[in-house]
Parts: structure tokens; C-alpha cells; sequence
């Protein structure tokens, strides 16, 4: 049960992995020399917030009784994954539509004065608040984990490594910048490019595709 849940979140772990600009804010640090004190911080941030947040709407949801399959709290869940994919399809619209914008973020231009506490607000922000496609998807995740009937421990479990699944894409650079900080520059520096100048692109597919995805769950949950 807790591997065909974790199978189920799969897609919106690895959506939220992917998220350029929170990649490019890590190689920033990394080939600026402080991979290793800031990258941490920043990922730190990015980890804590998801498993709060999605912790948290676990625990209403659960005290509601979404893990009853044919309860009110249950049906709501599902209808809020319906409109979050509905969302996500109209956010697919507008990035659309930045596609010939290649600029930087401006706070990008701050990364190199950050210290250890601003990295690590940096990364509670852009995982969430700041975040127009990961606060949706955790969300989605918050609800999906609160329909399951698995016992709390693996609730738990669930929950932590979904988290990391969430900062695995991020976490690339910062080991590179652990591990061969010589090469930081060099390995790094055409994918931070890529990452900023096809920004609006890859955000639009992953729109799309996860707002099918979140629309198809929560109608098939519902007709069932």
C-alpha cells in the first residue's frame, strides 16, 4: 500500500523536482563558491516547507476523515484536485505566452550576497509562496496522502520521502558542488543557460501534462 502511494505521487514529486529556476538558484550558488553553505541552506528550505506543508493538510484532511473513500471531506479533495488541475492548465496558457521572455529573475542577482538564513528563506519561499506551479502540486500531493487509509508511521514515511523526491532535481548541482567544486564552473554553466532561456517552454508542458493529471485523478476518484 505505501509503495502504490508513493508510485501514485510519483508525477507530482518529479513535477516539483523540476523546476528550473529553483535549479539555476542552486547552480548560482554553487559557481559562486558557496554550493556547499548557502546550496545546503537553500535546499534545507525547499525540503522543510514541502513536508509542513504537505504534513499539515495531511493531518486536517485525516482529522476530517478524507481516508474514509465514500465521506464529504473525501468528494471535496477530489474536487479540489480537479479545479488545482484546471489551474494549472490556465498557468500553461500564460507561460505560453512568456516563451520569447529569456531575462533572469532579478532576486538571482542578490544570490551571491545571500547569507546562510536568507538561502535558507530563499528556499521556503520558492518552494511554495513565491512558486505558481509547486504550491498547487503539493496541495494535490497534501490531499492524495490524506485519502489513504495507511497507518500513520507510513503516512509519515510517505510524506518525508516525497519531500526529497521534491528537492532531487536541485540537489544534482549541489553535490557536484560538494564533491568537485574545481569543476563547479565549467559542468554547470551551459545548464544554468539552457535552464533560464527555456524557462517559459518547460514549464508550459509540465503544466499540461500535470493538469490533465490532477484532472483525470480527481474525476476518476469521483466516477469510481
Amino acid at each position: 500500500m505505501m509503495l502504490a502511494l508513493l508510485a501514485d505521487l510519483l508525477t507530482l514529486g518529479i513535477a516539483i523536482a523540476i523546476s528550473p529556476l529553483t535549479i539555476v538558484a542552486v547552480i548560482l550558488m554553487a559557481t559562486s563558491g558557496k554550493g556547499r553553505t548557502n546550496g545546503t541552506a537553500f535546499i534545507l528550505g525547499c525540503y522543510l516547507f514541502a513536508i509542513v506543508l504537505v504534513g499539515g493538510l495531511v493531518a486536517l484532511g485525516r482529522g476530517a476523515g478524507t481516508d474514509d473513500a465514500d465521506s464529504g471531506p473525501n468528494l471535496f479533495v477530489d474536487g479540489v484536485e480537479i479545479v488545482l488541475g484546471i489551474v494549472l492548465l490556465v498557468m500553461a496558457v500564460l507561460q505560453w505566452r512568456k516563451r520569447s521572455d529569456h531575462s533572469t529573475p532579478k532576486w538571482m542577482a542578490s544570490l551571491d550576497s545571500m547569507n546562510v538564513v536568507k538561502a535558507f528563506t530563499l528556499g521556503v519561499l520558492i518552494s511554495g509562496p513565491l512558486s505558481p506551479k509547486d504550491l498547487p502540486l503539493l496541495v494535490a500531493a497534501g490531499g492524495r496522502i490524506s485519502q489513504s487509509a495507511l497507518p500513520v508511521e507510513q503516512i509519515v514515511a510517505v510524506i518525508l520521502v516525497f519531500g526529497v523526491i521534491g528537492v532531487a532535481a536541485a540537489a544534482i548541482p549541489w553535490l557536484i558542488s560538494v564533491v568537485s567544486p574545481t569543476k563547479v564552473e565549467v559542468r554547470l554553466t551551459g545548464l544554468r543557460t539552457w535552464l533560464v532561456t527555456n524557462h517559459a517552454v518547460i514549464m508550459t508542458v509540465l503544466f499540461i501534462i500535470l493538469g490533465f493529471k490532477l484532472i483525470g485523478s480527481g474525476v476518476a476518484d469521483l466516477v469510481r
